[in-house]
């Protein structure tokens, strides 16, 4: 009998009575696509999926599932790429219909819901000149890449997602609707700005907006990786250029294929290659100049360099991770880019089981070096680099080959000297267990286990990167 099998269509009937929103069961039409997220690898069956409305839905949801002794998952609007908002036998509490965006101009402030993907937010900012940092992709859920910290496009010149949050609305899992800031319940604002949904359920988002674009100078180029060694000195060239580059300049390396994207000829695809991408986040001319040396490291394979609207910058990830595929995000922060890490980073890209992997180093530093390492509850300030293990493919039987690849490359990586006993809670690989939190959240996870231990104490908030608690 299969999981689906042992469901009680019952529980999400009597739950409609309790939620404004739509309740989706397991005996209604639409419930098999409700419970599909971006990572088609997750397969999973909850008992109730309540399309929450208001912060007053997300309280009856919750206590719904605390008086019946449910599990209970939270749903924001993007990707879940570990599928923990899903899960077997739970009330999903999906808040992917609340994605109300209100921006004040004159203010540069902007009220974001918790559905809201990135893109839904720049397409509003950026006809004014205006931006937030928030995540890569156009399809990343600004709650759940928010509450892990918020790396983006422009980290170095405006630091992460949580810098530019100036409150937020939250519930308890007692049902109590709260505003969380500097001035009020502060120690829930530190809290929420790094530590995910471990002590409430952010239901609304207010960020600083600060002036960019709405053109940006960008790199895009790809040069022929036939080989390790070649991998190994882009990379070197890529370290000799971020050690000079200036905050306005966030980029990325990565080890990986030339995708299959219409506008990419077809005999090229899939031939391995070092892409570099860059975003200047200043005067476009300026950006120019500064980022031609990322052109300038060979001959390219494809220079797609000049000038993007900011919002389409976010739409490239988009395509190159669509939703539907399968995938595994694997990450470690690291303080240096030696040798010994960029050998193991063009060792890792040379044994991946399929074309649409790949091993990226994120440069951080600038304004995110800037905040003080005890400000939020994100914990790792002091990182220069962010490297990740992105396994994506298409076929469940080529599941086996991926995981194991993601995750042997991740161990690998971890023996470098160069990298720190961490990773990005936007790419964990996978979230079960007490050394993953520590790995997650460091110095900061004995204060956000404290906390969590006054507005949860039965850990009723466990069916994601879990912080347990403090007895």
């Amino acid at each position: 009998m299969s999981t689906f099998d042992t469901l009680d269509p019952s529980i999400a009937t009597d739950l409609r009575d309790d939620v404004a929103g739509d309740v989706v069961g397991p005996g209604d039409d639409a419930y098999h696509a409700a419970r599909t997220v971006w990572n088609g690898r997750i397969d999973r069956f909850p008992v109730a999926i309540a399309r929450v409305a208001s912060s007053a839905d997300v309280a009856a949801a919750i206590r719904f599932a605390r008086e019946r002794d449910l599990p209970l998952s939270v749903r924001g609007g993007g990707h879940h790429v570990t599928g923990s908002a899903v899960v077997d036998g739970a009330v999903v509490v999906d808040l992917s219909d609340m994605t109300a965006v209100d921006l004040d101009v004159e203010a540069r402030t902007v009220r974001v819901g918790p559905g809201c993907r990135v893109g839904d937010v720049l397409t509003a900012t950026q006809e004014h000149g205006l931006a937030i940092p928030c995540g890569s992709a156009s399809h990343n859920g600004v709650a759940g890449s928010t509450l892990g910290g918020g790396i983006g496009w422009v980290r170095r010149a405006h630091g992460l997602g949580v810098d530019a949050l100036r409150s937020v609305e939250l519930v308890t899992v007692d049902g109590d609707v709260l505003t969380a800031s500097d001035a009020a319940n502060p120690d829930l604002f530190w809290a929420v700005r790094g530590g995910g949904a471990n002590v409430g359920v952010v239901t609304r988002f207010e960020f600083e907006c600060f002036e960019l674009g709405p053109e940006v100078a960008v790199a895009q180029v790809a040069y022929p990786a036939p080989d390790d060694e070649t991998t190994a000195r882009l990379f070197r060239r890529y370290r000799a250029f971020v050690a000079e580059a200036p905050d306005a300049v966030t980029s990325m390396a990565l080890r990986t294929f030339v995708p299959s994207l219409p506008f990419v000829p077809a005999e090229f695809h899939g031939a391995p290659i070092v892409m570099f991408y860059a975003v200047y986040a200043g005067d476009p001319g300026d950006g120019e100049a500064a980022l031609r040396p990322l052109r300038e490291a060979g001959d390219p394979a494809m220079d797609l360099s000049g000038r993007l609207p900011f919002v389409a910058v976010h739409d490239i990830a988009t395509e190159l991770f669509p939703t539907g595929n399968r995938y595994s995000w694997h990450s470690l922060y690291a303080d240096e880019l030696t040798d010994d890490l960029i050998e193991r980073v063009a060792t890792a890209g040379g044994t991946a089981p399929g074309a649409e992997s790949s091993v990226t180093v994120w440069h951080l530093g600038g304004a995110v070096s800037d905040v003080p390492l005890d400000a939020t509850a994100y914990a790792w300030r002091d990182a220069e680099f962010l490297v990740s293990v992105e396994a994506g493919w298409r076929d469940p039987g080529a599941d086996e080959a991926h995981l194991a690849w993601a995750e042997s490359t991740w161990r690998d990586l971890r023996g470098s000297d160069a990298t720190l006993e961490g990773f990005y809670p936007g790419f964990p690989g996978f979230v079960d267990g007490d050394e993953r939190s520590r790995m997650a959240y460091g110095d900061n996870l004995d204060r956000l286990a404290s906390i969590k231990a006054r507005y949860d104490p039965e850990n009723l908030l466990r069916n994601n990167l879990n912080v347990r608690p403090s007895s």
